[in-house]
């Protein structure tokens, strides 16, 4: 096996959240030895979630599969020469045809690779940029290589334009009139930023059931005694549009957008956040209060955020731009 964990995925194109699992710890298992695993906090969870993040996997947790995205390339925001990330799957052949192509055309091109998770866990794959002199020769390579690509729009202004709108998808939603399960259960509370078990007396709530046989979560808004499915991030986000509560933190000095980390970005904004430089997020603790977000709380940061690609999220989850410092 491959020492990198998507090339591995790759082979297979598709495997239950078990199998990954397994390959995870048989990966492990082969390039670590007993304390090193043990000082290793990054899990396979959080290895999964990342890979989902950039675009390189897709993951059905209602069917517990994960699918391997086919490879493509991704243009980045520029200034100077223009860079595009591979994301999707890879391959040992597809990654040393780009070294033979970076060789022959080094005047031309340049390829580069670096950690995204240095502190985690090496198993993560690496990111892959390629700088071309020229948009054209950006084109010529994928082109070589056979692999898809859009280099005429950056990635990140692709995915937040396309993206729905929270009021879009309230236009899907069917309301009905229901019993409440009788199962185990979490509400959203909008003043801690996070699912706690509660008696909630609010009208317009958010609630997750657990099914007991299966252990499959479900989600649902509430209006009064009637409610609709709806996917768990875009519900967040409902609730505090409802309540007015804004969360969305902007540095537009440093061009840094953040959200409180119990209340993760909707997939596809999260990636047009992350694609404005082809890197994961940070994780911090936000020192001081900014408006309703209280002090000391987890923060996950995105990096070289326009304003432009701030507001556009903004405008798409319903809220308001809170102006912050960021680190």
């Amino acid at each position: 096996m491959s020492d990198d964990i998507l090339t591995v995925l790759s082979v297979m194109g598709k495997v239950t959240i078990e199998k990954f699992r397994e390959i995870f710890d048989i990966l492990h298992k082969q390039n670590f030895n007993e304390d090193e695993q043990q000082r290793l906090v990054y899990t396979h969870n959080d290895i999964l979630k990342d890979l989902e993040a950039m675009g390189h996997c897709e993951v059905d947790y209602s069917k517990r599969k994960v699918f391997v995205c086919p490879p493509s390339f991704a243009l980045l925001p520029w200034r100077g020469l223009p860079k595009i990330v591979l994301t999707g799957g890879r391959s040992v052949g597809m990654v040393n045809h780009l070294l033979r192509l970076n060789e022959k055309n080094s005047d031309k091109m340049i390829v580069r690779f670096s950690d995204l998770t240095p502190t985690k866990n090496p198993l993560f794959p690496k990111k892959i940029i390629i700088e071309g002199k020229s948009i054209g020769t950006l084109k010529q390579v994928i082109e070589k290589l056979g692999i898809e690509g859009n280099l005429e729009i950056p990635a990140s202004n692709c995915l937040s334009i396309s993206s729905p709108s929270i009021s879009e998808i309230n236009n899907l939603l069917t309301y009905n009139k229901i019993n409440e399960p009788n199962w185990k259960k979490a509400v959203f509370c909008r003043e801690k930023l996070h699912f706690r078990q509660f008696d909630c007396l609010d009208e317009f709530k958010l609630v997750s059931y657990t099914n007991p046989m299966s252990q499959q979560q479900y989600t649902f808004i509430w209006y009064k005694d009637s409610a609709a499915v709806i996917d768990r991030q875009w519900g967040r986000y409902f609730v505090l549009q409802h309540y007015k509560t804004n969360i969305l933190l902007f540095d537009p000095i440093k061009k840094r957008f953040a959200v409180p980390s119990t209340i993760p970005l909707p997939k596809q904004l999260a990636r047009a956040a992350i694609f404005s430089t082809g890197n994961l997020p940070r994780y911090k603790i936000l020192r001081k209060q900014v408006g309703t977000v209280s002090e000391n709380i987890n923060i996950t940061v995105y990096d070289g955020v326009a304003d432009t690609l701030a507001l556009e999220i903004s405008k798409k989850l319903g809220q308001e731009l809170l102006e912050a410092k960021l680190n």
